[in-house]
């Protein structure tokens, strides 16, 4: 039973949804998207958010319908008991495969560019308790987190402009130079950037007044959506499409430029700092992964939490080179695509067609 003290503000909703959306894909977002669309790529992320926004409202239209406002219960009342159950845990899966998707790339960069010898089961026994200790306690824990998360690493964006010094405009001239589908394409590539929002699904119970709070969702989205494409813009005006394709960390790439007086190599800095961005994305997804199974099974929320963070740290430890991260960041994209945007909505179809049948039958 939720109790009005386990609420949070709806206005912490935007620093809940920006934090699911900001997190390790800011380091090589840009090559990835570039793939169809060019130098055009910047604009796939602002059709990639106002999509995005569309499933944010279908969200909020559906809980706002249920009065235990989760997608466990939406689940339970649209498909009953039993096929309401194994959907919400294939919804914990997808949100345990989101935290693995982020928790090992970031365990990967740390390999690759700081320690080079360090076991990657080494670098999970020092993550992965500090998140269990954050999602085995209340809520407001996880938000503090989020905002923390949010708040603090912002400075990194002033480092955007040392890029600038070297920027060439004709890199992303002429614009417009791709066609919509083209563009399209790669929005569909930019949407593993963004799809923290499912996270929603769980936590929309936790937060006070939660049908007022859809507009700092949105806020949320929309801050999301500039932060990437500044970085995207920079990153093309700094690079032109050729060198853009031999650089799998471009954000990476130009932070090695940074030369402060007091800091010899300043992306060790953004690497570490970067950890307070990852950790809400990984603390979010694990919170409501132990969330959907403690209320589909009611064994515990501390004992799900446990349950999720073995289950996580196993998977990373299973990935054992550069091909397996690749793998699971495609799997995650191509399924977040199927959740969002095949997913919700029929799922919300369902359930207007499930309510007006009890409606017309009681």
């Amino acid at each position: 039973m939720i109790t009005l003290k386990d609420k949070v503000s709806s206005f912490f909703v935007f620093f809940l949804i920006t934090a699911a959306q900001i997190g390790i894909g800011v380091l090589g977002f840009q090559r990835i998207i570039s793939e169809y669309a060019g130098h055009d790529a910047w604009m796939s992320i602002i059709v990639a958010a106002l999509a995005i926004s569309g499933v944010i409202w279908l969200m909020y239209r559906m809980l706002g319908h249920h009065e235990e406002g989760d997608i466990i219960g939406i689940h339970r009342f649209t498909f009953g008991k039993w096929l309401g159950g194994l959907l919400s845990v294939l919804f914990a899966a997808y949100l345990v495969l989101l935290a693995t998707v982020v928790l090992r790339t970031y365990v990967e960069i740390i390999q690759v560019w700081m320690f080079p010898h360090i076991n990657v089961w080494a670098l999970l026994l020092l993550i992965l308790p500090l998140v269990y200790y954050i999602i085995s306690v209340e809520f407001r824990t996880v938000v503090g987190v989020c905002f923390l998360g949010v708040v603090y690493p912002s400075f990194l964006l002033l480092t955007l402009f040392f890029p600038l010094k070297y920027a060439e405009p004709t890199n992303i001239m002429p614009v417009m130079d791709h066609s919509m589908i083209e563009i399209i394409q790669s929005s569909s590539l930019a949407i593993l950037e963004f799809m923290g929002v499912s996270a929603l699904l769980v936590f929309y119970p936790f937060i006070r007044d939660a049908a007022k709070s859809q507009k700092f969702a949105q806020l949320g989205n929309g801050a999301t959506m500039l932060v990437y494409l500044a970085i995207c813009i920079v990153s093309y005006l700094y690079y032109n499409q050729q060198e853009l394709t031999d650089v799998i960390w471009a954000t990476l790439g130009f932070w090695k430029i940074i030369e402060l007086p007091f800091m010899a190599r300043f992306e060790y800095f953004g690497i570490s700092t970067l950890f307070f961005s990852i950790l809400p994305n990984i603390a979010l997804f694990t919170w409501a992964s132990a969330r959907t199974l403690d209320r589909t099974f009611h064994a515990g929320h501390k004992k799900m939490a446990l349950l999720v963070i073995t289950i996580l740290f196993l998977v990373c430890v299973g990935m054992t080179d550069r091909m397996g991260v690749n793998i699971i960041n495609d799997v995650a994209g191509k399924m977040g695509l199927v959740v969002l945007f095949v997913y919700v909505p029929l799922l919300f179809l369902l359930n207007v067609v499930r309510r007006k049948v009890k409606k017309n039958g009681s």
